[in-house]
């Protein structure tokens, strides 16, 4: 009996936290606008010359207020300290879900992850990419500020975490919190 509700426990703490998280890939049929991410307070650093970028509508870099920001971060970890609770983001908008995927998302992975690339040379599209790192290398080189993304409705968010499990955490924050407006 025990054993069973242990089990139930588990079940149901793990059935919570997943609510806590939005896939990677999810249409809620919604067109946002940048708009949109300022209602919630998102403070626009730099609007990005998209023209090179395949069927995007606009590119944006932000930085948003999150009391968990010290989570997960990597600037947190290589700077080994606070990051004064924001977590910056790179917002790319498209007109449907399909062109963000069809269109976007291999940006979108050449730009974040463990594998990203962080040379204008190497990267498929360049701009910006001095906001997609931070420092903290084994040898001083450039580690991914972005350890992944989500394509949410007609956008694609690139989210600060050192891997793919603490990006998308960051994405469903904001992302829930948008959806409360």
């Amino acid at each position: 009996m025990m054993r069973l509700i242990t089990i139930l426990f588990i079940f149901l703490i793990s059935c919570n936290e997943s609510q806590d998280l939005l896939n990677q890939f999810t249409d809620n049929s919604y067109v946002y606008t940048i708009d949109d991410f300022k209602n919630i307070n998102l403070k626009i650093g730099e609007k990005y010359d998209n023209s090179d970028l395949p069927y995007s509508n606009s590119v944006y870099w932000g930085f948003w207020k999150d009391k968990d920001a010290d989570e997960g971060s990597a600037r947190f970890q290589s700077l080994s300290g606070s990051v004064g609770g924001m977590r910056d983001f790179e917002i790319r908008f498209y007109n449907s879900h399909e062109e963000a995927i069809n269109h976007g998302q291999k940006y979108a992975e050449n730009a974040s992850g463990e594998n990203a690339v962080l040379t204008k040379k190497k990267s498929l599209w360049p701009i910006g990419i001095k906001n997609r790192r931070t420092s903290g290398g084994p040898d001083g080189s450039p580690l991914p500020k972005y350890g992944g993304y989500v394509v949410y409705s007609n956008f694609i968010l690139l989210c600060e975490g050192v891997n793919l499990e603490q990006s998308i955490k960051t994405c469903s924050k904001i992302i829930f919190e948008l959806n409360k407006n």
